[in-house]
C-alpha cells in the first residue's frame, strides 16, 4: 500500500505533463485520454488516467494550474537571484533576459492558450498575471519602460519561432542590447539648472 501512495502522485505528475503536451499541440477536442494514457505509460484505452481525473475538463484545468504554479515559482527564483545585481547596465540587461525566459517558460500555455482560450478563461489570466506587474492609472516610465521591453520581446521569441532561428539572425544578445539602447536614448533628460 505504501508503495502505491508513493507511486500515486509520480503518476498524477506525469499524466498532468503529458496532458499539457497534448492538449497544447493538438487542442481539446482533439486530445483523447487514449494518447495521454499511452504517453505516460498507463494501459492505453483502459480508462486508467479516470483514476486520477473525473474528466477531461478536470486534467484540463489540473494541468493547466500545475503549469502556471511551476512557471510562476521559477520565475520567482530567479526574479529574487537579479536582486543582488548592483550595476545598472548588466542588472537591466539581466532583467530583460530574464524577461525573455519567462515568455518562453510560458510557450505550451500560449499555445493552448490560442487553441482554446474560450474553454479556460482563466488562462489568459493566469498567464498575464505571471508575466506582469499591475496595470497602473498612471503609469510611471519605468512601467512604460517595462512595457516596450515586455512587448519587444514577446515579438522577438514569436518571430523566432516563426522563422525557426534568431529573428532576422540577430541574436538575443544583440537584440537586448539594442533594445537597452533604444529604451535608454528615450529617457527625457533631466532639465540642467543654468547658473
Amino acid at each position: 500500500m505504501a508503495t502505491n501512495q508513493t507511486t500515486q502522485p509520480k503518476t498524477r505528475e506525469r499524466i498532468l505533463e503529458a496532458a499539457l503536451d497534448v492538449f497544447a499541440d493538438e487542442g481539446f477536442n482533439g486530445t483523447t485520454i487514449t494518447e495521454i494514457e499511452r504517453r505516460v505509460g498507463l494501459a492505453a484505452g483502459t480508462g486508467s488516467l479516470y483514476r486520477h481525473f473525473p474528466s477531461k475538463e478536470a486534467l484540463l484545468r489540473a494541468a493547466v494550474e500545475r503549469e502556471v504554479k511551476l512557471r510562476r515559482a521559477e520565475m520567482e527564483q530567479a526574479r529574487a537571484e537579479l536582486q543582488a545585481i548592483s550595476d545598472p547596465l548588466e542588472r537591466r540587461t539581466q532583467e530583460f533576459k530574464q524577461m525573455l525566459r519567462d515568455i518562453r517558460r510560458f510557450d505550451r500555455l500560449y499555445r493552448l492558450m490560442l487553441n482554446e482560450g474560450d474553454r479556460v478563461p482563466e488562462l489568459r489570466e493566469a498567464i498575464w498575471s505571471a508575466l506582469q506587474t499591475p496595470v497602473r492609472e498612471q503609469p510611471t516610465e519605468q512601467d512604460a519602460i517595462t512595457a516596450i521591453a515586455m512587448a519587444a520581446l514577446g515579438g522577438y521569441h514569436l518571430f523566432s519561432i516563426m522563422q525557426g532561428r534568431p529573428f532576422n539572425n540577430v541574436s538575443q544578445d544583440q537584440f537586448i542590447r539594442t533594445l537597452i539602447a533604444l529604451v535608454d536614448s528615450a529617457r527625457p533628460t533631466e532639465p540642467t539648472s543654468s547658473q
